[in-house]
């Protein structure tokens, strides 16, 4: 599924305008880690899967063009791995970590580094 994280900012009143290249995963990084929380679970919400809050966020790390990779874990035990896309549209993919381990695409929780 692919989905607008700016969508999210935008509604939630805390998107600035940031010169970066990825300017979602920029505003994401300045916001305190409940800010985050909050910001995911609309997010999550929003693409229909469940997820009532978040309970924990990580910066797992970038790719080498430059999108950013988040793994999100909700009360409900339900994690997930977001990648939001170095566009200035924040687009953004949504995969369960569950998912993303049995693809063999690595790991959530796993800091990663840029190849």
């Amino acid at each position: 599924m692919i989905h607008s994280l700016i969508v999210v900012l935008l509604l939630g009143g805390i998107w600035t305008q940031e010169a970066s290249a990825n300017p979602a995963h920029g505003r994401l990084q300045q916001m305190t880690p409940g800010e985050r929380n909050t910001v995911f679970a609309k997010f999550i919400q929003g693409s229909g899967q469940r997820c009532d809050s978040v309970t924990r966020n990580l910066f797992q790390g970038s790719t080498k063009s430059g999108d950013a990779i988040w793994n999100v874990t909700c009360r409900n035990g339900q994690m997930f791995a977001v990648l939001i896309y170095n566009d200035a549209k924040g687009s953004s993919k949504i995969l369960s970590c569950a998912t993303l381990k049995a693809i063999t695409a690595g790991d959530c929780y796993k800091k990663v580094l840029r190849e």
